[in-house]
């Protein structure tokens, strides 16, 4: 079974055309802006990729239209999850069925947010009918907050640590992305210990530059600040001792968390705003099911983009 890169993952947004469809060619600017510096590209994200909330034709052809792009470029990360197992699994399905590569390109990766469609009890079995779907690789989206706003009454927003641990038995599921908090981490490192590649992301940018974990982020600000994001991540993984590279590390650290500070009310809307006013994207079009406050978004990043991008009017 592979493993996906350790390092920067860049969860990219979906953007739109004035119509609601996919605006391809401004996301083919965007992915080919992401590939320098992403040692993965994730399509689909729950928030940033606003993939929950797509319906499920446009997810598909999301999906498989970022396959055609990417196609062996860098490791690829989908995420197939729906409102239901029959429909996440039926996804799951139909993309596998689009995937042609030679054997020895690295594969694609999944990325699932289970608790979206299905409760911890018995979610193994969840993944046995996974792997009747399709053979490629799985990563786990652990994710509590946006679980939180499911508007339906649960026990856990969390997976349980002891339900991890038997998945990690799973040999299919090779990695986590964790947005919840350090504590738990911990609990979930040791409950895969066994796994020793068993990979470790932080779902949460703020997370990773307060303590980075051992394999690397899930990042949405490097939509907008990719290589500054790349070269935090590398000297994150690999800490210099001399004092000049650690002092840059700490300055543009400080750029970055300001950006995902500017990101927190709305990361969808707030990026798409951001690379509307930079002339990335044609349209900041989100869905309506991802409602924003336009004015809080447009003035958190609107500052941003005058300090840093030296937009004379940013607004």
């Amino acid at each position: 079974m592979f493993y996906p890169s350790k390092g920067l993952i860049i969860a990219l947004i979906t953007p739109f055309n004035g119509k609601g469809a996919i605006d391809w060619v401004s996301l083919r600017r965007l992915i080919e802006r992401a590939l320098p510096f992403g040692d993965g590209l994730f399509f689909g994200a729950g928030i940033v990729g606003e993939g929950l909330f797509l319906p499920n034709p446009l997810r598909l052809e999301l999906l498989q239209g970022a396959m055609d792009i990417v196609s062996g470029k860098k490791a690829l990360l989908l995420c197939p999850t729906a409102n239901t197992v029959e429909e996440t699994l039926s996804n799951v399905e139909a993309v596998s069925s689009k995937y042609s590569a030679p054997s020895n390109q690295e594969p694609f990766y999944w990325v699932d947010i289970p608790l979206w469609y299905h409760s911890n009890r018995n979610l193994s079995q969840v993944y046995q009918e996974w792997a009747k779907c399709s053979p490629f690789p799985v990563l786990l989206d652990n994710h509590p907050h946006l679980i939180t706003r499911l508007n339906r009454t649960l026990k856990r927003s969390n997976i349980r640590t002891a339900v991890l641990k038997g998945l990690a038995g799973n040999e299919q599921i090779v990695g986590l992305i964790q947005a919840g908090d350090l504590k738990r981490t911990m609990h979930y490192q040791r409950a895969v210990r066994s796994r020793r590649e068993f990979r470790f992301y932080d779902g949460d940018e703020k997370s990773f530059l307060n303590q980075p974990s051992s394999s690397g982020v899930v990042s949405a600000g490097a939509n907008l600040l990719p290589a500054e994001w790349k070269e935090v991540v590398v000297a994150s993984l690999s800490l210099a001792e001399t004092p000049a590279p650690n002092l840059l590390l700490l300055q543009q650290s400080q750029k970055l968390r300001e950006l995902s500070q500017a990101l927190r009310m709305n990361p969808a809307g707030s990026l798409k705003f951001a690379l509307h006013r930079l002339g990335l994207i044609s349209h900041p079009q989100v869905l309506s099911a991802t409602p924003a406050d336009a004015s809080g978004v447009e003035e958190a990043m609107g500052n941003f983009l005058q300090e840093n991008f030296s937009l004379q009017n940013p607004l």
